[in-house]
């Protein structure tokens, strides 16, 4: 599993900590990224945690049964264009709107705050994992935004408005 706080309001405190500490002692491998910080912020990780500043999402969500988040537009889209089901916290900017997105399209949980004690992670964590609804959901969510075109048909999209203009 993937948690990832983003690259912007990246307190460690807020999820990073919380969902390695509720995870710790769960039969999972945790692959955690600080949004750029030194993975030494995180102090000392549990044995099935690893760290890293950044990672491709392109190669580790693949690999991944869930990503939890701040519920960042970015992460956010890679994971569910990737078919992986989300737990996300999301608490400032746009993220608690996001949050309640991915809850509604049941693809995934919404915490309902920024800041989640280990046992919500943990909890959240146990029933995505057991509900195979949600990685369906995810995946076709993530299908219909592959099949939307994404960034080239945005880009399409802008062009022909500014060739009318």
């Amino acid at each position: 599993m993937h948690v990832t706080q983003g690259t912007l309001d990246v307190d460690p405190a807020d999820l990073l900590r919380p969902a390695l500490e509720g995870l710790a002692d769960a039969p999972v491998l945790v692959v955690a990224t600080t949004g750029g910080a030194p993975a030494d912020v995180l102090g000392p990780l549990p044995g099935n945690a690893r760290a890293a500043a950044f990672l491709p999402h392109d190669e580790l969500l693949p690999l991944v049964d869930v990503v939890v988040s701040n519920a960042g537009w970015g992460g956010t889209l890679a994971a569910l264009t990737a078919g992986v089901p989300m737990v996300v916290a999301g608490a400032t900017l746009d993220k608690p709107e996001v949050a309640r997105r991915v809850a509604w399209s049941g693809a995934g949980i919404d915490l309902r705050t920024g800041t989640p004690r280990p046992a919500q992670v943990r909890a959240a964590v146990t029933r995505v994992l057991a509900e195979p609804r949600m990685r369906q959901r995810a995946g076709e969510v993530g299908a219909a935004l592959t099949a939307a075109g994404g960034v080239p048909k945005a880009a399409d999209l802008v062009e022909e408005l500014l060739h009318r203009a």
